[in-house]
């Protein structure tokens, strides 16, 4: 079964934590199915989903315990298959950032790339970017130490 990661799905934790919560909705809903082929009326109290998790269940029109356990054997692919990016700011990233920058990753490197977000102050501005085994940085903080005289002749100037 092949999954398109809804935009909420930004990095391994929110993977995961979708990941559990069906799970935990497949269980109830196995145990619903064998209470009513009992003919039991007392149902269990339906566990509640968050948003995300309710769209990957509409979208994929999940409506049995064997095809939301399909939907998790697929998502704990992607968990285990997937690229992932490490964007680290100087500030902590608003959501509206983070909507561009998963929107961007999905369209330009891959549909199912995971997106993790840091913040360092240090960097003092820009933005490092770890993909794989390389590092991106376009931070402040690296332009003012590659360049220390043009630097300090600023400053004396100021």
């Amino acid at each position: 079964m092949k999954i398109k990661l809804p935009d909420s799905i930004i990095s391994r934790q929110d993977l995961a934590s979708a990941i559990l919560e069906l799970q935990d909705y497949s269980k109830w809903l196995s145990h619903e199915s064998i209470k009513k082929q009992l003919g039991s009326k007392k149902g269990g109290d339906k566990p509640e989903i968050s948003a995300t998790v309710a769209e990957i269940i509409r979208s994929t029109e999940a409506d049995s315990s064997k095809k939301i356990t399909d939907i998790v054997n697929a998502l704990q692919s992607i968990q285990t298959t997937s690229r992932s990016i490490n964007f680290t700011l100087a500030a902590p990233a608003p959501l509206s950032l983070k909507a561009v920058l998963v929107k961007w990753c999905r369209a330009n490197i891959s549909p199912d790339i995971l997106v993790s977000f840091d913040f360092n102050s240090n960097i003092l501005g820009g933005v490092v970017v770890r993909y794989g085994s390389r590092i991106f940085d376009w931070s402040f903080r690296r332009q003012i130490l590659a360049d220390k005289v043009k630097f300090s002749e600023v400053l004396n100037n100021v």
